[in-house]
């Protein structure tokens, strides 16, 4: 059994500016285990970082839990030994991937989903100033649904950009405040973002403030836009804490630790009558297309991470207009590129 590491620089078009800060490269690591592969996104503001991911991979307890027949993929998800949940999550997909090959068939086909009934998916627009802000929104006017990215420092400014993309932009929107306002600020902020009929509202909150979560529910009034629970939801055993509280979870791979852990969250998430967000970091075309194979799964889709990467070294799902066209060929379906 072949498994390598493979750390990758991602150059990014135009700077990515969120409330946890701006970047123009982000880092990752591609994982192979023989024929299949998966990709740990690492991101600045989470504790598990490049050399996390490849100690991890290259440790002696990876090593020897795939030292068995893999084609039984429960049973080798079973043996994967804990550590950083983007190098899990980048295990867990080369795993599946493998596995759907060696089968023959694409992934969402053994999963029994149709990838017509995936959700459109949103197009991130990071913050940016009054003028910078106009163009980024002329230059993304083809897609249906764009989500601004809040957390300014100003209720006004975090506003302000709402209003702009409203007025400016015939797609519908939703915002993410990337856990940047306190309970009194989103109290202030979200009754006025609600009259631009926000789909949703991303993460208000900061990560670990769940009792404001459960007071910001009490006190906001009705008919506000859902809130949909991001930073502070890793894995199926946060879901509980926000029952009653968020509306929603915003399940990203590099979070919760794979696919299978990913079909766990949305299987509990929905038994407790929550909406389901598949979201990304900025990643290569491997960790986008893997979630891909889920969004027929969910209510709502962000998988734009690799559209403003300049040096993908792989291709597979397409976006056209914000519609996911998934790869036929066996496996998750990505390929290298030459």
């Amino acid at each position: 059994m072949r498994i390598s590491a493979e750390p990758i620089e991602l150059h990014l078009r135009t700077p990515f500016r969120i409330a946890h800060g701006a970047s123009t490269i982000r880092n990752n690591v591609l994982v192979h285990v023989d024929d299949g592969v998966g990709v740990a996104a690492v991101v600045p503001y989470y504790p598990a970082q490049v050399p996390d991911v490849v100690a991890y991979i290259d440790s002696p307890a990876v090593r020897a839990a795939f030292e068995e027949d893999l084609d039984y993929l429960e049973e080798a998800l079973d043996r994967m030994p804990e550590g950083p949940a983007p190098a899990r999550a980048a295990l867990d997909m080369a795993l599946h991937d493998l596995w759907a090959q060696r089968l023959g068939y694409p992934l969402y086909r053994l999963w029994g989903v149709n990838p017509v009934r995936a959700p459109l998916s949103t197009y991130t627009l990071g913050m940016a100033d009054p003028n910078e802000f106009q163009q980024n929104l002329a230059e993304v006017s083809h897609y249906p649904i764009l989500k601004i990215k809040l957390g300014t420092g100003s209720l006004a400014q975090d506003e302000a950009l709402v209003r702009m993309a409203a007025e400016s932009s015939p797609a519908k929107l939703c915002a993410d405040a990337n856990a940047a306002w306190s309970v009194e600020e989103a109290l202030q902020i979200i009754p006025r973002l609600a009259q631009y009929n926000l789909l949703l509202i991303e993460q208000p909150l900061a990560q670990h403030n769940i009792d404001g979560w459960h007071e910001l529910a009490k006190k906001l009034p009705d008919g506000m836009p859902p809130l949909i629970a991001d930073e502070s939801i890793h894995h199926s055993g946060d879901i509980l804490r926000l029952a009653g509280a968020a509306d929603g979870i915003n399940i990203k791979l590099a979070k919760c630790g794979g696919l299978r852990e990913a079909r766990r969250m949305i299987a509990l998430a929905r038994s407790l009558g929550m909406t389901v967000m598949l979201g990304c970091m900025i990643e290569s075309s491997v960790g986008i297309t893997a979630a891909a194979h889920l969004a027929p799964l969910v209510d709502f889709a962000d998988l734009d991470g690799n559209l403003t990467v300049m040096n993908d070294p792989y291709e597979g799902a397409r976006w056209e207009n914000g519609r996911v066209h998934l790869p036929d060929r066996p496996g998750l379906g990505v390929r290298r590129r030459v």
